[in-house]
């Protein structure tokens, strides 16, 4: 009975083994048959992947390209502020009051005493200034007769000043020495502009 046992354990092994090379033919052979069937696809992306390279390619070169010039620019503005004086200039008799405004760079007065860039304006005696165009304007000093405007050399920051009121100070930065000048000859002539306009009502407050 053994050796019985023992003949037919040999072609039961092979069989199985058999039937486990055949079940793995057909596994393989439905495979490809279904990736065959993508082929028209997957050239399709093949090619579609080519275009979007070349694309990536020439959008790098533009973007290098600007940002250079952006560099360029940069470096020229630092260099030399001898551009439009029309971007720098006030008005204390401007016809809808605003004497001057642009962006500025603004010193928060909390503790980590980060900057923030906020277009600033000067009008009906005030400064102030909005995050966005249609933001609602936020007052940095009341009344600027009762203030007094410095520029700040001993800065970690280039073309600093700053704006000191009896209750607090503000510190801004503008982007050149020109118009560091401008702002602050801006501030001066309001507040000159502000005591020829109502100087009894002041003395008397």
């Amino acid at each position: 009975q053994i050796n019985v046992l023992q003949a037919k354990k040999k072609f039961e092994i092979l069989d199985a083994m058999l039937s486990f090379m055949h079940a793995q033919y057909t596994f393989f052979q439905q495979g490809y048959s279904l990736l065959h069937e993508l082929d028209p696809y997957m050239k399709k992306l093949a090619t579609e992947l080519d275009q979007l390279v070349i694309d990536s390619a020439v959008e790098k070169r533009e973007m290098e390209h600007k940002h250079a010039l952006i560099q360029q620019r940069s470096l020229f503005y630092l260099q030399d502020f001898s551009y439009d004086d029309s971007k720098v200039e006030f008005n204390v008799d401007a016809p809808n009051g605003v004497v001057m405004e642009g962006y500025l760079f603004k010193r928060a007065s909390n503790a980590f005493k980060t900057w923030n860039r906020r277009w600033f304006s000067i009008q009906n005696s005030q400064l102030v200034y909005q995050k966005k165009l249609k933001d609602v304007l936020t007052v940095v000093v009341e009344d600027l007769r009762l203030c007094t405007v410095k520029p700040c050399e001993d800065i970690e920051r280039r073309f600093c000043f700053e704006v000191v009121s009896p209750t607090k100070s503000c510190m801004l930065q503008a982007d050149s020495e020109k118009l560091r000048q401008a702002w602050i000859q801006a501030v001066q002539a309001s507040i000159a502009s502000a005591y020829r306009e109502s100087p009894d009502s002041y003395y008397i407050e």
